[in-house]
């Protein structure tokens, strides 16, 4: 074994950790609970205004700040058998320029593997969180 001198090895810690602090440092500081506090405003502002319906709402659950899942129910999918279908909306982006960038998936779920089986885009909150409810009430429906 060899002899370990413990000043020298807080020496050569520090100066990596100095180095290694120094790396990850950005010229411009962005303050990201800000940019996150807006997003999630914006997503529950969009949300309230539509989601009235209180067994649409008592029915969704959240996944993360900006992402709602809504239940899952069983349908019979082509092949005859049963699948279970969920569908997510999420506000994926939101710029400084207040450009919105929302996405509602509808999965498809069964035995063997979990499939995307529609993906709609929308650049305004209103029309996604009104296909959200649209397609809840129609998947009910069948």
């Amino acid at each position: 074994m060899g002899k370990l001198l413990l000043n020298q090895f807080t020496k050569k810690l520090a100066e990596k950790t100095r180095k290694n602090n120094s790396l990850g440092l950005s010229s411009v500081k962005i303050n990201f609970t800000d940019v996150q506090n807006k997003k999630n405003q914006k997503f529950i502002g969009c949300l309230s205004k539509y989601l009235i319906n209180e067994k649409i709402r008592k029915s969704i659950f959240k996944i993360n700040d900006c992402t709602i899942k809504y239940g899952s129910f069983t349908q019979q999918n082509k092949y005859g058998a049963q699948s279970v279908f969920y569908l997510t909306l999420s506000l994926i982006e939101l710029s400084k320029e207040n450009v919105e960038k929302w996405e509602c998936i509808l999965f498809e779920c069964d035995d063997i593997n979990e499939n995307e089986v529609e993906v709609r885009s929308f650049d305004n909150g209103e029309n996604a969180i009104k296909y959200f409810v649209n397609q809840i009430i129609n998947l009910c429906n069948n």
